[in-house]
């Protein structure tokens, strides 16, 4: 008898890292571009300001002389020492030109109008750049009256004496910094909020990884999702309800074709074994035997589907061996090989149905008597914890195609020159994963293929009372 253990069996999950990159891309994308959105909208509201402000600090400047002209009578202009100073600290210039282009009054060392006079303008703004190395100079001429005589009076200041041009410099100088850490702040909590907006999709996303074969009537839970995900989760699921209809459409009809043949399929290899011998009456043989273990194959592909293994299902593994042996002796003996059980004394018990572990067994160790040569064994070894490996000594299975080997319908190498529709080595593989263990195939030290599936063991409480020979031959 063998005690029986809990099993668990987990199925890793896979990540892909393509969504999120193209998110944070774009993400950075929408944030540089509403960051230089937003700076160039700055930028364009203070030079607006700045000329605005500008225009009004010239302006000013001129009325201060323009008030003065009209409280002074006639005769020469000569303004007031306070006026003058203010224009040198603040380094600007300042004229006064009477409606002929005569100079009538001027800051030191100026001698001539600073701009050109438009008498159809009651005021207007120039632009003075002395020398290339230094600061162009912003200039306003308004329009008064002196002597009820028309007179234009010309200021114009360095651009950095005018108090808004630096205030703009600074700010800009002072907040530039803040863009980057902007930057970083605004991409994080669009992560968080985009994480958050994702959860229900990759909710979504793991339930359907846990779909498969042995899982077609699981369906993606539709509860307390988003409008649009919900939409999409639903039809998932209607595509996943029709792909269920037709899944289990193909499974009724391959069992039930697999069922109708094994009769005709017996009757025909019976009917050929009693008629006399023949030419091509082998090859005949062959072939009713090839169609017959193709037609157990499909039957064990439809079994597998339903397979269940429940935690009162223990199978000795030592047990399984020797019965496919016994079963497999006969066939091999007339092909001119033999097989060979090593076993240990005390129980092999794993948690499984023993009767799928036969059939498992049986495919890999019939594929191993098609491929090793005439006059050789081949050995089913089973070791504790819990394995089986069946050993052959023929041509062995190549590195590249050791990964494809237990694919349905596999054709490539061993199958191909010998028969088999490729079903035997995908059979026993979904069977071991049925089961929670994995199968591997690696070279043998003496030449040939080691085919092994490791199981969870259970504990041996007892020796079963009827205990079968732990070495036989055949």
């Amino acid at each position: 008898m063998c005690s029986q253990t809990r099993q668990q069996v987990r199925n890793p999950q896979k990540a892909s890292a393509s969504l999120w990159l193209r998110l944070i891309v774009g993400l950075v994308s929408v944030s540089l571009l509403a960051v230089g959105a937003a700076s160039g909208a700055l930028y364009v509201r203070f030079k607006a300001k700045n000329l605005q402000f500008r225009e009004e600090t010239l302006r000013n400047q001129a009325g201060v002389i323009v008030d003065y002209l009209k409280t002074v009578p006639e005769g020469p202009v000569e303004l007031p020492r306070y006026v003058a100073e203010g224009f040198k600290t603040n380094n600007g210039r300042y004229a006064v030109v009477g409606r002929n282009g005569e100079l009538l009054a001027a800051s030191p060392g100026v001698a001539a109008p600073l701009a050109a006079i438009d008498p159809s303008h009651p005021q207007d703004y120039f632009v003075l750049q002395p020398d290339e190395e230094q600061q162009a100079y912003y200039g306003m001429s308004v329009r008064t009256l002196y002597a009820d005589q028309p007179v234009f009076v010309q200021v114009a200041f360095h651009a950095g004496n005018i108090v808004f041009d630096s205030v703009l410099e600074e700010f800009v100088q002072d907040i530039a910094w803040i863009w980057i850490p902007f930057v970083v702040v605004l991409l994080i909590v669009n992560l968080v909020v985009a994480r958050i907006g994702l959860a229900p999709l990759r909710m979504a996303a793991n339930q359907a990884a846990a779909i498969g074969p042995g899982a077609v009537s699981t369906r993606l839970t539709e509860n307390g999702l988003p409008r649009d995900v919900h939409a999409l989760v639903t039809a998932v699921n209607r595509g996943l309800d029709r792909l269920e209809i037709a899944f289990e459409a193909q499974k009724r009809f391959i069992a039930d074709a697999a069922h109708e043949l094994r009769t005709p399929v017996a009757v025909l290899k019976a009917h050929v074994g009693i008629l006399s011998k023949f030419e091509g009456h082998p090859e005949l043989v062959d072939e009713i035997s090839g169609l017959e273990r193709l037609v157990n194959q499909l039957l064990d592909i439809a079994r597998l589907d339903v397979l269940q293994v429940g935690a009162d299902h223990v199978a000795d593994l030592t047990v399984v061996a020797t019965e496919v042996a016994s079963h497999l002796g006969p066939a091999a003996i007339n092909a001119g090989r033999s097989i060979e059980v090593l076993a240990p004394d005390e129980p092999v018990c794993i948690r499984g149905a023993s009767d799928y572990l036969f059939r498992a067994l049986r495919n890999i160790v019939e594929n191993a008597l098609r491929h090793t040569p005439v006059g050789t064994t081949v050995s089913i070894v089973v070791a504790n914890p819990a394995s089986i490996s069946v050993i052959d000594r023929g041509p062995g299975v190549g590195p590249d195609q050791k990964h494809a080997i237990f694919g349905r319908f596999w054709q490539g190498g061993r199958d191909h020159n010998t028969g088999g529709a490729g079903l035997g080595l995908d059979i026993a593989a979904r069977t071991v994963v049925a089961h929670g263990g994995f199968i591997s195939v690696d070279d043998a030290p003496d030449g040939g293929a080691i085919f092994t599936m490791q199981f969870e063991s259970l504990r041996a409480a007892a020796r079963p009372t009827h205990s079968p020979s732990r070495e036989m031959a055949l």
